[in-house]
This record gives structure tokens, sequence and C-alpha cells, in this order.
């Protein structure tokens, strides 16, 4: 029984994926069924420029790799901030009609 219930429970909860093909477009990424492993979370990504981060302030890329890792970051940090954007406006728009 106790596992009947936490499946339903667990059923309930949404995550929010990126899709690699919407990756870059202006629409803001739908909620996604939980498919297999490989889907991405918002959260995740803000978790993976956070290491990069990290790695780069400790030093773990040699100079010659600094400005690759500096342009991925900055690619990653630009689509969350327009995530975060997209995110803002809908919220705004559901207090505005509401």
């Amino acid at each position: 029984m106790a596992r009947t219930a936490k499946k339903k429970a667990s059923a309930k909860v949404k995550k929010t994926t990126v899709d690699p093909v919407e990756v870059g477009t202006s629409e803001a990424a739908a909620p996604a069924p939980e498919q297999d492993g490989s889907a991405l979370s918002i959260a995740d990504l803000q978790q993976i420029a956070q290491v990069i981060d990290a790695a780069v302030r400790r030093g773990a890329f040699g100079a010659s790799e600094v400005t690759e890792v500096g342009a991925i970051y900055t690619k990653l940090s630009g689509f969350l901030q327009v995530i975060a954007d997209q995110q803002r406006a809908a919220e705004e728009a559901q207090k505005g009609g509401a």
C-alpha cells in the first residue's frame, strides 16, 4: 500500500525540462514529462554554471582552455537569464490577469 501512495505522490511532481531542440528559441521551455535520465532541468543548468565558475576560480583549466570555457559559461548564463526573464514575465502576467 505504501508503494502505491508513493507512486501517486511522485506522479504529481512536475519538473521543468529543456528540450535541446528548443534551446535558443524565444518560446519558454514547457514542462515536459520525465522521459529518461537524459533530460536537464533549469536547476541542473544552474548547477552546471556554478561548477564551471568554481572550476575556473580554482584554476582547473589551463590558460589556453579558459577562453573556450568562458564562452560556454557566457552562453549558459545568457540562456538562464532569458529563462528567468520569461518566468518573471509569466508571473507578472498571471498577477495582472488575476
